[in-house]
């Protein structure tokens, strides 16, 4: 018995290069959205008087951090970087990124890093891409009802994207795929 889901995906036109380029915009606006409904969360708690006393980037440092992102999430954050605002931090998540790959298997296991987006004490993309998972992490809660539906619908955007294959992973190793261009030309230290 032939399978009728795979006879209809072969007779649907591949979508051009332009339609691909639309629906990837689509898709990266649509994330925005969902950043954006967490980032008024996470304003609204820096406000509360904090459970945790411990400052907020200690958990984007290797003791603590096994952040992984979507592939979506790292073109978000390589467009950042790439744009004119950010660029000139460039080299420097470039070669935190290549410190922090020495010591990363290639897998979607979750494993301890320091991020590379994390200059001093700040993340670089916090206001223009950082992950929804970054966002959703608050110290000493749960995650709240907005944070479970913003993963989900990050999910959804992938599978949209990508099929039902991709993985997450962690973010340097996403970092080294949409950045690959970048890294090949920046000059090691």
């Amino acid at each position: 018995m032939s399978d009728p889901r795979g006879a209809a995906k072969a007779s649907r036109p591949r979508p051009s290069p332009e339609q691909r380029a639309d629906r990837s915009q689509q898709a990266l606006t649509a994330l925005e959205g969902l950043r954006a409904s967490l980032l008024r969360e996470v304003d609204r708690i820096a406000k509360e008087p904090a459970a945790d006393a411990s400052p907020s980037h200690i958990c984007c440092t290797r003791a603590r951090n096994q952040m992984r992102i979507s592939p979506l999430e790292a073109r978000a954050i390589a467009e950042a970087l790439r744009s004119e605002k950010l660029r000139e931090h460039l080299p420097s998540v470039l070669e935190r990124l290549r410190q922090e790959l020495d010591g990363l298997a290639d897998s979607s296991a979750r494993q301890n890093f320091d991020c590379p987006l994390l200059e001093g004490t700040r993340c670089l993309v916090h206001r223009v891409a950082k992950p929804i998972g970054c966002l959703a992490w608050n110290s000493g809660r749960d995650f709240s009802t907005s944070a479970w539906d913003s993963f989900a619908s990050r999910d959804v955007l992938n599978d949209e994207q990508y099929g039902p294959d991709w993985k997450l992973r962690v973010i340097p190793l996403w970092l080294r795929r949409v950045l690959a261009e970048e890294l090949a030309k920046a000059p090691t230290r």
